[in-house]
């Protein structure tokens, strides 16, 4: 596995000397063709459950907050999820009852840091999808419309990871998905501070929330028409991105076994998922490195100095629909050649 340490003591800003180029018309199909689409509601959420949702995910920020001030490491916290901290209403008052700075700085005594995991699963995705690049794309090619995706998944909302990362390739789609009442929040926030990703990259916020009380059966439909809806595509290389996957753990909302099931049928083959997961013991290790393999990923766990624990999964067989695709491609060339006589 790659190592993270230095970039645990370094400011978030990657650099890579790798060629940032492909020839898109070796991979993506030309009868479609990607847009750009990002949500442009300016409205921050009214109404006491969408309050509920953001407050979870300020709660969030501020755990990361408080062991940034507390830490005795030198990490920090990116300048969105700052500003997002420091300007919510919400940060001088408990956001549950009887939880206020004391609770939350309890909640942040383990031997996981916060903080680090966040930048170690930041540098792992950058180490994995360049690995990715140099196995799929041609040297010293030229990169031309959508070569890549990354599909980041915040279970909690408010996440800032698509933009902290100031170096993703060009030519890379990048599907942020959080709840739509944390987009509805972040978006005129962010665009307040101009943020933006990364020149030859764009943005899809992507609406959804595995955390809400939804049926599983409806909820799995629903993600990947989400996805879908703004342009994701399962035969191009794809990174995942899943941290704190022990809030789903932890969920009633969505079963885990259902959550890998339906990513691994949307991940083409040599795509992967990279995440984090706190509190995890040998047997819920070997739970998950069973449920993708179940789906066809081979999943590696790796532990690092500050406590944190990050998991790699590579699928190793083709997605859902390109398996139907070359099953239905096979199938009408055997009724061509009936047709032909070459039964005969």
């Amino acid at each position: 596995f790659f190592s993270f340490s230095f970039f645990l003591s370094t400011p978030m800003h990657y650099s890579s000397s790798f060629s940032n180029s492909r020839s898109a018309s070796s991979r993506r199909p030309t009868s479609s063709s990607y847009t750009t689409t990002t949500t442009t509601t300016t409205n921050a959420p009214s109404g006491k459950k969408e309050e509920e949702v953001v407050r979870r995910a300020i709660r969030s920020l501020m755990r990361k907050k408080v062991e940034e001030e507390e830490g005795e490491n030198e990490t920090r916290m990116d300048e969105y999820a700052r500003t997002l901290v420091e300007a919510s209403t919400w940060t001088t008052n408990p956001i549950e009852e009887g939880k206020g700075e004391a609770a939350i700085t309890t909640e942040t005594s383990s031997s996981s840091s916060l903080l680090a995991t966040s930048f170690a699963l930041d540098a792992l995705v950058l180490s994995r999808l360049f690995t990715l690049m140099r196995k799929r794309e041609p040297p010293g090619s030229e990169t031309m419309g959508i070569a890549r995706q990354i599909v980041n998944i915040s279970f909690l909302g408010l996440d800032t990871r698509t933009l902290r990362i100031r170096d993703w390739p060009r030519g890379t789609a990048i599907f942020d998905v959080q709840p739509k009442d944390c987009n509805e929040y972040l978006t005129p926030r962010m665009k307040l501070m101009n943020a933006k990703v990364t020149k030859g990259s764009s943005l899809r916020r992507v609406d959804f929330d595995f955390m809400s009380d939804a049926k599983s059966s409806d909820k799995k439909s629903s993600v990947e028409d989400a996805l879908r809806k703004e342009g994701f595509r399962e035969e191009t290389p794809t990174i995942w991105i899943c941290e704190e996957l022990e809030e789903l753990v932890n969920s009633e909302a969505t079963k885990i076994s259902d959550f890998v099931e339906e990513i691994c049928d949307l991940m083409s083959r040599e795509s992967e998922c990279c995440g984090s997961v706190k509190g995890v013991d040998a047997r819920l290790r070997n739970t998950i490195k069973a449920l993708f393999a179940a789906n066809g990923a081979m999943c590696s766990f790796t532990e690092e100095e500050n406590g944190c624990v990050l998991f790699s999964a590579i699928k190793m067989r083709r997605s859902v629909r390109e398996e139907e695709y070359y099953r239905n491609a096979l199938m009408d060339a055997m009724e061509q050649i009936d047709e032909d006589g070459w039964e005969d």
